[in-house]
């Protein structure tokens, strides 16, 4: 009993997790994490449900594909499901889903068709006697976002075929990717005009089928790749000839296709793949292997969420061999010092890397880094360039073993190591590298919010000598009658008003945002909340920081002693407690005002753990989460007897049923804007 409750528990962290990150995969156009480690978590709850087969709900991943279609555009069904693919990593899993098709077909030869696995968004097109009527999205595999608009201004898609004038209904399905030349070029478009790049090719080609502005569309190079037709009218027998006819009808198709009689030809295409992908035009991370009979697709069917005449091969992280040209340390905001090796710049799953964290000393040492070393380079889990070992045999006759500096790099202060810590730090906190970050931490986004404070503007006012405090930068209009920043080389007149007035926004903080930007070790969002509500004001939070009293936080669940100790340790430097009261001063002449954590008597929500589930209207879980949490209460993943309040949407699952195992109230989303409104 205790390991499936624990089973439970974990299952639905998993599901929130894995359906937090197939919202923002599909509908936010930008993953929150890379395929790697989704697969991972995926495949983790897949192991528990087949351990535990009750924990798996009509509500679970596992039974759901995409995400529901955004409320920004109208909806369009789809002829039939756009169901998604089941993974296959190594093998024995194709081995595996062979046996299976054989089995389940009484076939012994099963032909096979294998495409690449284009990383872009899936789109499907709907033609009416000839003509291209409708364009939509994946969404849930059921409806997806109408972007005909969109669709229409690719030139890569016929908008008329002849051939199929007599034909009532056809959809044609695929991928819409962009290019790496393509890529490319937007980004350096993106990057002289001031705007915010793109993060790799297939964030580039969701953001940009799902505009609202079809022109914005238009201006950006995409091609839509055909690979599945679907026709009560025209039925063709094969994939092959499915392939062979769109592209007679016009369509872009894949240059990557082979036809395979048997396991070893399809091993030996996929292998040839994984070799070849760094240099194709377009990116993909797999390759799809589909039984080539459309009789016997049909004769498989489906799943709730998979095909099973289709799965996907997915490839390994991608690695790279490049050239170790320097190691540099780096000092970051708490004084930690982070070794960083510079490279000799290379392609590594269609990104260039000139730069991977070696972490720290331990880590040098460990895997004997050295500059002038050949390495082996991947990108961890698709996306974090690391070092996964030198090549001995490869190396300089002269190298040396890299001497971890004693001396801050900054400021030449010694370099200390806890006994119990694999970090080096600096412990100077008038550090200058230190300040640096601290301001960058400062104005971020989940701090204070200063847009056009970034990383090099941050920089340049400190080299300048303008800003050397957080407290600078609330009196940098006052002072620029003397600095007149203007007359700068990259400012201009507006763009130094904007600043301002981007400043002057800011000016007014929650007391959780103003604790969290002050850079405390161990002090995150999660834990600026928890202090917040403890104290409810600054005034109060000044009072205690000044005292050394804060003894009480020890009683809020989620602040333990360590915790207690870095608040303690960074309130006793007297530049950090003076920063503390010169920001809030008198809400006047640039010292800002910070708002109280408000706890109306009526305040139904106050310290009550709520959790969320299911699909809401008006809110997304994240934003229901910030809400609960706004107004004293607790947003928990999980169902326990410590459960207040469970509020439930569409589809709510197992949480439901288990709220309703152990008498906790359940509300809906209605219900929980009604409470809102009362306190």
């Amino acid at each position: 009993m205790p390991e499936l409750l624990a089973k439970k528990a974990r299952h639905g962290e998993l599901s929130d997790l894995l359906k937090d990150y197939s919202r923002q995969y599909y509908l936010g156009d930008a993953p929150g994490i890379s395929d790697a480690v989704y697969d991972a978590l995926y495949n983790e709850l897949l192991e528990i449900e087949r351990e535990f087969p009750l924990l798996k709900t009509k509500d679970s991943p596992s039974q759901k594909v995409g995400a529901k279609a955004s409320r920004k555009f109208s909806k369009i069904k789809h002829l039939s499901p756009m169901l998604s693919l089941e993974n296959a990593f190594n093998e024995d899993d194709i081995a595996t889903f062979l046996e299976r098709v054989r089995n389940l077909s009484g076939r012994d030869q099963i032909d096979l068709v294998l495409e690449p696995k284009l990383d872009g968004l899936s789109a499907s097109l709907r033609y009416k006697n000839g003509f291209l009527m409708a364009g939509a999205t994946r969404g849930d595999g059921m409806v997806g976002e109408d972007v005909t608009a969109n669709i229409l201004t690719l030139d890569c898609v016929p908008k008329k075929i002849s051939e199929w004038s007599s034909f009532q209904d056809v959809e044609v399905r695929g991928e819409v990717v962009m290019k790496k030349a393509d890529f490319r070029s937007l980004n350096e478009s993106r990057l002289e005009a001031g705007e915010k790049l793109f993060a790799n090719p297939r964030n580039a080609a969701a953001g940009s089928l799902r505009q609202l502005d079809s022109a914005i569309t238009k201006s950006r190079k995409l091609t839509f790749f055909a690979y599945s037709l679907i026709s009560e009218d025209y039925p063709p027998q094969t994939q092959m000839e499915v392939l062979k006819t769109l592209g007679k009808c016009g369509f872009t198709i894949s240059d990557e296709i082979a036809f395979c009689q048997n396991q070893t030809e399809a091993f030996r295409f996929y292998a040839e793949m994984e070799q070849q992908r760094a240099d194709l035009e377009y990116d993909i991370d797999g390759i799809v292997y589909k039984v080539n009979d459309l009789q016997l697709q049909q004769k498989l069917g489906a799943s709730s969420k998979f095909p099973r005449h289709s799965i996907a091969y997915k490839f390994p992280a991608e690695k790279a061999e490049t050239t170790v040209l320097n190691i540099v340390v780096q000092v970051g905001r708490t004084g930690n010092i982070t070794p960083v090796a510079e490279l000799m710049p290379v392609t590594v799953g269609g990104v260039v890397v000139s730069r991977a964290t070696l972490h720290n000393r331990d880590e040098i040492e460990k895997k004997d880094i050295r500059v002038g070393d050949r390495v082996i380079l991947q990108r961890a889990g698709d996306v974090i360039p690391q070092i996964l070992s030198a090549i001995p045999e490869k190396r300089p006759e002269n190298s040396v073993p890299f001497l971890f500096p004693n001396l801050c790099p900054c400021c030449g202060s010694a370099l200390v190591r806890g006994n119990d810590e694999a970090a080096t730090k600096c412990i100077n906190i008038n550090c200058e590298a230190q300040m640096v970050e601290r301001l960058i931490h400062f104005v971020s986004k989940l701090a204070f919010n200063i847009d056009g404070l970034g990383e090099q503007n941050i920089k340049f006012f400190f080299d300048s000598g303008f800003i050397k405090s957080p407290v600078d930068i609330f009196y940098l209009e006052n002072k620029n009658s003397e600095i007149q920043l203007e007359n700068f080389e990259g400012w201009g007149r507006q763009s130094v008003q904007n600043l301002f007035d981007s400043i002057n926004k800011a000016k007014t903080i929650t007391l959780d945002k103003f604790i969290y930007a002050l850079g405390i070790p161990q002090v995150g969002r999660s834990v600026s909340k928890l202090v917040a509500g403890f104290f409810k004001s600054y005034e109060s939070f000044l009072e205690s920081m000044e005292n050394k009293d804060v003894t009480g936080l020890l009683a809020v669940d989620g602040i333990g002693e360590s915790i207690l100790g870095d608040i303690l340790k960074f309130f006793e430097n007297s530049s950090n407690l003076n920063v503390l009261k010169q920001l809030a001063g008198n809400g006047k002449n640039g010292a800002v005002t910070i708002l109280n954590v408000e706890s109306p008597e009526n305040n139904l929500l106050q310290n009550k753990t709520i959790v969320f589930t299911g699909t809401f209207e008006t809110l997304s879980r994240e934003e229901a989460k910030e809400l609960a949490e706004k107004y004293g209460a607790k947003a928990a993943s999980s169902v326990s007897a410590k459960t207040s309040l469970v509020v439930a949407g569409e589809n709510a699952g197992k949480k439901l049923e288990q709220a309703q195992k152990l008498g906790i109230k359940i509300i809906s989303e209605q219900d929980f804007l009604e409470l809102i409104k009362k306190t």
